[in-house]
């Protein structure tokens, strides 16, 4: 694995590590703030209403007090005005009210339940268990205090948590108090909570989307050093694989050279010495001995064999002059060699391509006649060579059976399930940025080579304008030998 990825990986986990640590970090420490936070409002709203009830009851006490001040505790009409008064004193829509009990633990006022009015409810028990009216008398008595219970509340008639003041009327010898309900606060509470509650998720989602973001950048960062490097590797084994096939070509055509200007020569002169030989021997009137037909036979068919070698391995026609004409002579001798009719379609190029381009044009060409020969059954071969539409154009085409018997009978198949000597073509045409197409069926075979021509624009301009030749096509048709 080479370093960037790694480091890549690394990057991602050190994010993705980060992000969860202050994902829940953030949540824990922002619910434990919002918690403490709400304990304290709990407080201070709780606080704020008992100062509330102290004021409201200090209220109602000065108002009791400046009832009939002349009159007797006892009096009866003093008592049906304080009882007024109660019933009057009322705060806080329906659910704002003051109410009076007596020692022994009679209702002398209740304005939301008069029904208890001149009843005992010394033994009234709350939910818990709680004597509800002998706590109230004992705060009262005790200077004043609070109390938390059930009770039901007059705007819903539902129950509800009550906190309610009680203080002592010693004239009257009456506990006078008041309460307020808590599920407002609650209430109160809850919506602040929620609002927390959302916060808390808009900074995890604001978290998420940044974490998410940056390992989308970090891995968009990473596969762009990848590429980048995968296309460098990729460039750098294309142009070593050309290096081995230029040094390929290389030793080809210094073999071939060899062979025709060494080789082929010593064996031409041992021929002539041979056919001298003969004439000598013709002269003397004696007959060409058996032996000496035989090794002059041999010996001609020994030079055609390695020109044949010698023009395998590289012709000297393509360096001669050109694409055109050497692609020309080997459709010729393909001809010649396997009464094959070929129609040969060309340009007159003369080193108008760079010699590269010319060498793996000519393989694909040569390697596709091999081919033709050995699997195709076809009485007819079209090579068309062109160059329009800013590309340059090679297509051989067959009327064979197609690749295995048209097992493989599919339209532009891919390279990778065909032979070796095809991937190789391919690997050619690529590294001129070109495409090598392959399209076989039960009505022949077709290969097509790609090369755009900026390939070799600046090479073509070049030679054209010193006088190299190029017309549009000319068509060359070979017929079989008979």
């Amino acid at each position: 694995m080479i370093l960037p990825i790694r480091l890549f990986y690394i990057a991602v986990i050190q994010v993705i590590f980060t992000s969860i640590v202050i994902y829940f970090f953030v949540s824990s420490e922002y619910r434990e703030l919002s918690h403490n936070n709400l304990k304290i409002l709990e407080s201070f709203l709780i606080n704020q209403k008992k100062q509330e009830l102290k004021n409201y009851t200090s209220l109602a006490s000065a108002a009791i007090k400046h009832i009939h001040p002349d009159a007797e505790p006892e009096s009866i009409s003093k008592q049906l005005a304080i009882q007024n008064l109660i019933n009057k004193l009322l705060y806080n829509g329906d659910d704002g009210y003051f109410f009076a009990y007596d020692d022994r633990g009679i209702s002398m006022a209740h304005p939301k339940e008069p029904h208890r009015v001149g009843e005992s409810w010394w033994n009234l028990e709350s939910d818990e268990g709680d004597k509800i009216i002998q706590l109230l008398i004992s705060n009262a008595k005790a200077g004043g205090d609070f109390l938390h219970y059930q009770w039901r509340k007059p705007s819903n008639q539902q129950k509800s948590s009550k906190m309610s003041y009680s203080t002592y009327l010693h004239d009257w010898q009456w506990m006078l108090g008041t309460g307020v309900y808590l599920d407002d606060v609650n209430q109160q509470l809850a919506a602040i909570q929620e609002k927390i509650d959302q916060h808390i998720n808009n900074t995890k989602q604001i978290i998420l989307i940044i974490s998410l973001s940056s390992i989308f950048i970090i891995f968009l960062f990473g596969l762009i050093i990848n590429l980048s490097h995968k296309k460098k590797t990729d460039k750098k084994i294309n142009e070593l694989g050309q290096k081995i096939i230029n040094l390929q070509e290389d030793q080809h055509r210094h073999v071939s050279r060899e062979l025709h200007d060494g080789i082929v020569q010593i064996l031409v002169s041992i021929q002539y010495s041979i056919e001298a030989t003969g004439i000598f021997l013709m002269q003397s009137k004696h007959e060409k001995p058996k032996p000496l037909v035989e090794a002059e036979k041999n010996l001609r068919i020994a030079i055609q064999e390695v020109r044949r070698i010698s023009h395998h391995l590289h012709p000297r026609v393509l360096d001669e002059l050109g694409l055109s004409a050497a692609i020309a002579g080997l459709a010729k001798e393909f001809s010649k060699q396997t009464h094959i009719k070929i129609s040969l379609t060309k340009p007159k190029l003369s080193k108008l391509l760079p010699d590269d381009i010319n060498i793996s044009l000519y393989r694909v060409v040569q390697e596709s006649l091999i081919n033709i020969e050995k699997h195709a059954q076809a009485t007819h071969v079209t090579i068309d060579l062109s160059i329009e539409n800013k590309r340059l154009t090679l297509t051989i085409k067959d009327n064979g059976i197609g690749f295995c018997g048209s097992k493989k009978n599919k339209k532009g198949a891919p390279i990778e399930s065909f032979g070796i000597g095809l991937r190789n073509l391919t690997e050619r045409i690529e590294y001129h940025c070109g495409q090598l197409k392959v399209c076989t069926s039960k009505e022949g075979t077709s290969i097509t080579a790609i090369i755009p021509s900026h390939v070799f624009a600046y090479y073509f301009n070049n030679n054209a304008q010193k006088g190299n030749s190029y017309n549009t096509k000319e068509t060359n048709t070979s017929t079989p030998v008979k």
